[in-house]
C-alpha cells in the first residue's frame, strides 16, 4: 500500500479554493500546521514535538480524509483512512524500515538511504520493498506568491515479490522544516511533479472557504506502533 492510493480516490479540491488570496507566506515553526492547495487535494502538515510530521489530507465534502505520519524525510511510518466517519481497514497500515544507515537520515543534501520496507495492513496482509531514498542539492521553489529553498527527494521502490518499480517525488521546504509530496510513477514513467497551487497558515478546508481546523482521526484501533 502506497501513499498513491489517495491520489488515485479523486480528492477534488472546489473551483474556488484555488482562486484563494495567497495571505501571507508561513515561515518557521510549523507546530500549529501549514495548509497546502493541490489540483486534486487540501493537505495540513505540522511538525509534531518529537521532529516527525502529520499529514491530513481532505476530500472536497470532507467525506475522506486520510493521515500520514512521516519521518522528516518523508518516509511514512503510519496511515489510514477514514470515510464518512469510518474506519478503512484495507487503507491504514504501519510501516517499519531496516537498512542502511541504521537511523534514517534526516534531509540534508546528499542524504541517502537503501533498506527493506515492511508495510503491514490492518486488515492483516502485509507488503515489502526494497527502498532506495536520495536527497537532492538545494533549489529554489516558489508556490503561489512564496519564494522557499526546496530539497528534492526521490524514493524508488521494488516489490520484493516481483512488480515494476515505484518512484515517489517529494520536496523538503527548508525554511518550512517539513517535507511535501509531489508525485508518483511506475515502471520508467518519469515522475511528473505536481507543486501546490497556493500555501497558507490560515485553515482551508475544501467546500468551506476557511474554517476551523480539524483534528486528525483517531489512529485505527489495534495498530502496531510506528518503527523508525
Amino acid at each position: 500500500m502506497l501513499r498513491v492510493t489517495s491520489l488515485v480516490l479523486g480528492l477534488v479540491l472546489a473551483g474556488s479554493l484555488g482562486a484563494a488570496a495567497q495571505g501571507i507566506c508561513p515561515s518557521g515553526d510549523t507546530r500549529d500546521g501549514v495548509w497546502l492547495g493541490f489540483p486534486d487535494r487540501t493537505v495540513q502538515t505540522r511538525v509534531l514535538s518529537d521532529g516527525t510530521m502529520e499529514e491530513i489530507e481532505f476530500s472536497d465534502e470532507r467525506s475522506a480524509v486520510y493521515v500520514f505520519r512521516t519521518l522528516p524525510v518523508g518516509l511514512i511510518t503510519e496511515r489510514w483512512g477514514m470515510r464518512n466517519g469510518f474506519l478503512a481497514p484495507d487503507e491504514s497500515e504501519s510501516v517499519s524500515y531496516v537498512g542502511t544507515p541504521a537511523t534514517i537520515p534526516l534531509p540534508v543534501p546528499g542524504a541517502r538511504y537503501d533498506g527493506v520496507e515492511t508495510a503491514r495492513i490492518l486488515d492483516g496482509s502485509e507488503f515489502r520493498h526494497s527502498v532506495s531514498l536520495v536527497v537532492g542539492m538545494p533549489r529554489p521553489v516558489a508556490i503561489g506568491a512564496c519564494a522557499y529553498t526546496g530539497l528534492p527527494i526521490d524514493v524508488t521502490r521494488v516489490p520484493l515479490d516481483g512488480g515494476p518499480r515505484k518512484h515517489d517525488s517529494m520536496m523538503h521546504l527548508m525554511e518550512l522544516g517539513m517535507t511535501i509530496y509531489l508525485g508518483y510513477s511506475e515502471g520508467d514513467e518519469p515522475v511528473l511533479d505536481e507543486m501546490p497551487l497556493w500555501i497558507s497558515s490560515e485553515p482551508r478546508l475544501p467546500g468551506a472557504g476557511s474554517a476551523p481546523a480539524m483534528m486528525p482521526p483517531p489512529p485505527p484501533p489495534g495498530a502496531a506502533a510506528p518503527t523508525k
